[in-house]
């Protein structure tokens, strides 16, 4: 979590006197284990399955679907891995963002990793078998790819400094783990109707992205289908001729680069375009309602004082917020949306699914919805009429709740949960009581609960069908009188987000078809009957030998769009509200008047249903085979080594050099780091120069613990240390000490630090004639603040803040003592999509004997003053910055500036002011600009480069006497995030 920065920065944090300098510098928010995993191994033929008991069953399935992609991939690639792999398994996507086999935070939709150091796979489940087979088959493509490329390169004597290009080895992942789904083809669509497709010269600028994901799969099929499916092994195996993967395609498909590029274009066409004359985009063929970023998950509601409200999921380039928008009674607004709900700004509203979690509103006007809060999803109800959160519901062993629905009484809640096993079934709640009731208990996929009129029962979409191992969703009924299910629709679909009319007569819902051609066809919004001409029998009381009269149920297309619909309502007043997928981007829109698609709609069809067909059974490799099982028990390896005979000499350092090392067990939970180096002026200084730490850092609690020990000597430059000459600040220090350190998170944004260190110090300031000895002991408290939302040069919104109290004191000889205060707050305030302004005040204090220094200048802080120059026990600091955008994306406009990869270049106006002391506030001491208020203004340009890289000029003028004297201008170029 945040202790990880402490053990790689051992040499300058654990110096201990010096500790407290560096602690208000810790922000960051918090990856929280929540919870305590008991990890078992499951051990097959080729894998090392990584499982928690509770989730047994579902480890079973996966490693079935790990040893049927095994098998396949053994032939595709002609290759047998070389060792065992080991896969993880998580439960539910929250358990997976929680791992520590990456210090990195994973974002919502990650789908899972393989991580090369040790070589694991790392994934999560989320309900649906099909998806967890996916991503099984799409990781091992990985493994196998990464292993077959790498033999290559040791079999043609090449050095491992090159990789695959991105786009082909998550593309050929994609293509290899399965047909195409239906977002895939969404997004061409999409791409090639608006005119965003990016040429295969271009596929850098989409680096990364969701949309490199599509293009690469496409390419990759492209290939098999043009020049044959062995061709994309063969790229693999002849990676290794040249650095330039353009020279590889080359090669081994014989043609030119760019008329490959050119021909998997007009392939892409002669599929798309064909279909666009007979179909309409969104924007001309329904009205919009709300256009503005993503937005998505409308519901409808009539306020007692007559104002018709759409009630939606937005994001505009933030945080992803619930807004409210006025409309009139044709559905055209009647204002701007004003955020009703801030989410990712506490812990109470941590995240919510943008895409996948449905709202509802009763008719008492509670809005039903859920978010994030810690480890789990929690249930909110919302007044909309006093605008007020009423109620907030947490279930045990339920990690993820989706989708909400309303009874017609208003007095229970249907929902579909993902349970601590990792298996998705519906619910119902009853707040009034606190009762839960689960309705369903299998392996099957259950979403979209939707309440009927009449009470009697829900409409949800589940793959419990005959396709369901072919990635088809179907419609079902649950009868609350019988407990029975009913089947709705049939058929290769994808038939999603089910919503009843207000009579109860037809139930609207999204569906992909798939067509004859083997690819889903767009999205669009279709009807079916609720009462079929004759009842079909119930799942579990149909017999194979039973052949009743089919019912028929008729269904109609109401749309007949290019690319995709989501998420419709059928309104009390008869118009069908919808979000829509079009130029990369959700828009709400709205079609007046659904009855007369009804009659005359796009598309009219009938099912006749023999019941429920018989659903898939995936595999699964069960305790009476042959696998084995074993509590986990940790075993090191090492992660990362620097240095080893790395050695530099100079006049004043003498001989130097050293090693770095880290270990960690395979779950990531229990580190090790060492580091040894030395620091000697001469040869015989072996031991003398010999600086040691070994540290230790256990993540696997919420509470994070560090501790280790070190051995510090040597000659150093500290512009901290008051006893230094302030021209000169040389010095010689042995520290040999041990260091403890908590971190307990509160939240996912604020937490409390306890950092203690004990150390015998022995300084020697040869140019002041100085030498001291002591004991220090060093103690640290913090209170961390940060929710702040990063931009690509920055925060640009929220707020971060750290408030340390620390006290060091020499306990033998009573030469070191004094007290430490840091209070740091930064605010970014969100003016326009683009433009930001960001404030930042601070004060710190470090008071008593050999009280340390506190240091500023430089383009980070107090800008037109030298790099750390300004210099003192006591300050204040403060600055502000409105940023705002001068170029975005300027490669779309200069496309000779794209291979120097210029994100943005962006500008800043800004003030900075400064006053820093040691005894008395006025006191001067010139040489560390001490006892005057200091200060710049000016303009700052920032120029990021392949979107991590930010070069920083700044220009203006610095201010003495405060501000009563105009110094000089100055130009100052750094480099560095903004603060």
């Amino acid at each position: 979590m945040r202790l990880l920065p402490l053990a790689i920065g051992l040499g300058a944090l654990l110096v201990a006197p010096a500790a407290a300098q560096y602690y208000e510098y810790h922000f960051g928010r918090n990856k929280v284990q929540y919870e305590r995993f008991d990890w078992h191994v499951l051990q097959t033929e080729h894998f090392d399955i990584y499982y928690y008991p509770e989730m047994q069953t579902l480890a079973e399935h996966g490693a079935y679907f790990a040893e049927e992609a095994y098998r396949v991939l053994q032939q595709r690639f002609n290759y047998s891995l070389p060792r065992r792999t080991p896969l993880i398994f998580y439960a539910a996507p929250y358990h997976f963002q929680q791992t520590n086999t990456t210090p990195g935070f994973i974002p919502e939709g990650v789908g899972g990793f393989f991580e090369l150091i040790k070589g694991r796979v790392v994934l999560p489940a989320n309900g649906n078998l099909y998806r967890f087979r996916r991503v099984i088959w799409h990781e091992l493509v990985h493994v196998f790819t990464f292993h077959r490329a790498f033999q290559v390169l040791r079999d043609h004597r090449v050095p491992p400094d090159r990789f695959l290009p991105l786009w082909f080895t998550e593309g050929l992942a994609e293509y290899w783990s399965g047909p195409p789904d239906d977002q895939h083809e969404m997004i061409l669509r999409d791409a090639l109707y608006a005119n965003y497709l990016v040429p295969l010269e271009n596929m850098y600028r989409i680096y990364g992205t969701f949309l490199m994901y599509k293009e690469g799969e496409a390419l990759c099929h492209f290939i098999a289908e043009t020049y044959g499916e062995e061709k994309l092994l063969e790229l693999i195996e002849h990676f290794w001729i040249d650095r330039d993967f353009r020279r590889v395609l080359e090669h081994v498909l014989g043609e030119d680069f760019y008329a490959i590029s050119d021909r998997w274009e007009r392939w892409l066409k002669r599929r798309y375009l064909p279909d666009l004359p007979n179909q309409s985009l969104p924007s001309l063929a329904a009205h919009t309602v709300v256009a503005r970023g993503f937005s998505t998950k409308p519901v409808v509601y009539r306020r007692q004082d007559g104002r018709q409200m759409v009630y939606y999921l937005g994001n505009e380039g933030a945080y992803t917020h619930l807004y409210a928008l006025p409309v009139d009674s044709a559905y055209d607004p009647l204002g701007a949306p004003r955020v009703l709900i801030r989410i990712g700004r506490d812990e109470r509203f941590e995240s919510i699914n943008l895409l996948e979690d449905r709202m509802d509103v009763s008719r008492q006007g509670l809005l039903a919805f859920t978010t994030r809060s810690g480890g789990s999803d929690v249930l909110h109800l919302y007044d909309l009429e006093h605008e007020d959160l009423v109620a907030t519901y947490r279930f045990d062993r339920l990690v993820a709740i989706y989708s909400p629905s309303w009874s017609p009484s208003g007095r229970q809640l249907a929902f579909s949960a993902i349970d601590e096993g990792g298996w998705i079934d519906l619910y119902v709640f009853t707040p009034e009581t606190g009762q839960l009731e689960r309705l369903t208990r299998d392996l099957y996929d259950e979403r979209d609960p939707a309440w009927s009129p009449d009470g009697r029962s829900l409409a949800f979409a589940s793959d419990r069908t005959a396709w369901g191992d072919r990635y088809a969703m179907n419609l079902f009924l649950y009868r609350f009188d019988t407990g029975q299910i009913h089947q709705l629709t049939q058929g290769l679909r994808r038939d999603q987000e089910p919503r009843w009319s207000p009579d109860g007569r037809y139930v609207v819902f999204s569906s992909a078809v798939k067509g004859e051609n083997g690819r889903f066809g767009p999205r669009n919004i279709w009807a079916v009957e609720a009462v079929p001409s004759l009842p079909a029998p119930p799942v579990a009381t149909l017999h194979p030998e039973t052949v009743p009269s089919p019912p028929l149920r008729r269904l109609y297309r109401l749309t007949n769009l290019a690319t995709a619909a989501f998420d419709p309502v059928w309104t009390p007043d008869g118009h069908l509200l919808f979000s829509t997928f079009e130029h990369y981007r959700f828009a709400i829109r709205q079609l007046p008047d659904i009855a007369q698609y009804l009659e005359k709609p796009y598309q009219r069809t009938s099912i006749a249903l023999l019941g429920s067909d018989p659903a898939w059974q995936p595999g699964r490799l069960s305790a009476e085979s042959s696998v084995r099982r074993r509590p986990y028990r940790r075993r090191y390896s090492l992660d990362v080594a620097y240095g080893g005979i790395s050695i530099s000499q100079s006049a004043l350092w003498g001989t130097s050099g050293g090693a770095a090392l880290a270990f960690s067990d395979l779950l990531g939970d229990d580190r090790w780091y060492l580091m040894v180096f030395h620091a000697g002026q001469s040869s015989g200084d072996l031991l003398k120069g010999l600086n040691l730490a070994v540290s230790r850092i256990q993540l696997h609690r919420r509470t994070d613990v560090g501790y280790g020990l070190y051995r510090f000597a040597g000659l150093r430059y500290d512009l901290t240390d008051p006893d230094a000459a302030a021209e000169y600040p040389l010095l010689w220090e042995e520290l040999i000490g041990t260091y403890g350190a908590l971190s307990y998170p509160i939240s996912t944004f604020r937490r409390l630090e306890l950092n203690t260190a004990l150390a015998w110090s022995d300084k020697r300031v040869a140019i002041r004639g100085i030498e001291r000895q002591a004991l220090l002991l060093s103690n640290a408290l913090s209170l961390v603040h940060d929710n702040a939302l990063y931009g690509l040069n920055g925060p640009v919104d929220g707020w971060r803040a750290n408030l340390t109290i620390g006290y060091t004191t020499d306990l033998r000889y009573a030469n070191v003592n004094y007290y430490t205060l840091s209070l740091d707050v930064r605010h970014y305030l969100r003016l326009l999509r683009n433009v930001t302004l960001a404030s930042w005040g601070m004060l710190r204090i470090n008071e008593g004997r050999e009280a340390r220094l506190w240091f500023l200048g430089g383009s980070w802080d107090l800008r037109g003053f030298p790099l750390f120059d300004v210099r003192g026990s006591k300050l204040w600091f403060t600055s502000h910055e409105l940023r705002f955008p001068i170029l975005e994306a300027p490669s779309l406009y200069i496309p000779i500036l794209a291979p120097f990869g210029i994100a943005n270049l962006r500008g800043a106006l800004f003030f900075d002011a400064a006053h820093v002391w040691n005894n008395d506030y006025a006191q001067r001491q010139p040489q560390l600009y001490a006892g005057e208020t200091l200060g710049a203004v000016g303009l700052g340009f920032r120029l990021n480069l392949f979107g991590g890289l930010v070069l920083r000029y700044d220009i203006g003028y610095r201010y003495r006497e405060g501000f009563r004297y105009r110094e000089r201008s100055f130009r100052q170029f750094f480099f560095g995030w903004d603060f």
